[in-house]
């Protein structure tokens, strides 16, 4: 079996990297049959992220002391082999982004669990939000707006009073950053089927970024969000993250 290790800078994790390379080996990503991830939830999504052009590469996580580690299984350094062969596998949707910036460059981003609209100066963003198909567009003013899948709904989305979404439901959830009139806004749940079309507002005056854990991009003049049709990523979880998982997104296993 071939093992591809990631580690954050954190002294532990590099420790707990030498001690388990040294033991299983170290394998490059695109060769290896397992990508195991040694730090917390950041050092997880980087190595999801990194699997987007790597497709059904699945990535088995483990907490390392001082981490936060939602997504993660206990770091052992015995018995690997035999947890990555019995671990269950979670198929993770990924977001997509279609954007326009200032003077008409075009580019697409990913995102595993959040995609962040925000404003870049004092000023408050203008936006016109609209579901493709269903009805007129929204203009809102405020910090901006959060898209999140399910695994990210207890992060950020959470902290903005965003709505906590069933592990493995077929949903987004829309939460605001901010808004100027709350009474006019509340935090909408979606089918992943659906379409986010956001149109900057003043975007001269007031820029807006598009930000995911991976990337920022500035000076947004419009954005297309949805749930990628053709792409998922794999995380593995033993019996205990299982759990772990399913009391904290309120499921039984």
């Amino acid at each position: 079996m071939k093992i591809a290790f990631r580690a954050s800078p954190r002294p532990g994790a590099q420790g707990a990297l030498h001690e388990l390379s040294s033991r299983y080996g170290q394998t490059p990503a695109a060769e290896a049959d397992f990508i195991v991830t040694l730090g917390g939830d950041g050092t997880a999504l980087e190595a999801l992220h990194e699997t987007l052009a790597m497709p059904a590469k699945p990535v088995f996580a483990m907490r390392t002391d001082s981490s936060t580690g939602v997504l993660c299984n206990s770091l052992r350094v015995h018995g690997l082999i035999e947890r990555l062969h019995a671990a269950a596998r979670v198929e993770l949707p990924v977001l997509q982004a279609e954007i326009e910036q200032a003077g008409g460059r075009s580019q697409v981003l990913f995102a595993i669990n959040e995609i962040v609209l925000e404003r870049q100066v004092f000023q408050q963003a203008k936006l016109s939000v609209a579901v493709r198909g269903n009805g007129d567009p929204m203009n809102i003013n405020g910090d901006g707006l959060v898209l999140t899948t399910p695994i990210g709904s207890t992060g950020y989305n959470r902290t903005l009073g965003g709505p906590l979404l069933p592990l493995g439901s077929s949903l987004m959830a829309v939460t605001g950053k901010a808004i100027g009139c709350p009474l006019a806004w509340s935090p909408a749940v979606l089918s992943d089927h659906e379409i986010l079309d956001v149109e900057v507002i003043e975007a001269a005056h007031r820029p807006v970024q598009i930000a995911t854990t991976s990337e920022t991009i500035p000076n947004i003049c419009r954005a297309r969000l949805f749930r990628s049709p053709d792409r998922t990523v794999t995380l593995l979880v033993d019996g205990e993250a299982q759990s772990r998982l399913c009391t904290l997104f309120g499921r039984q296993r």
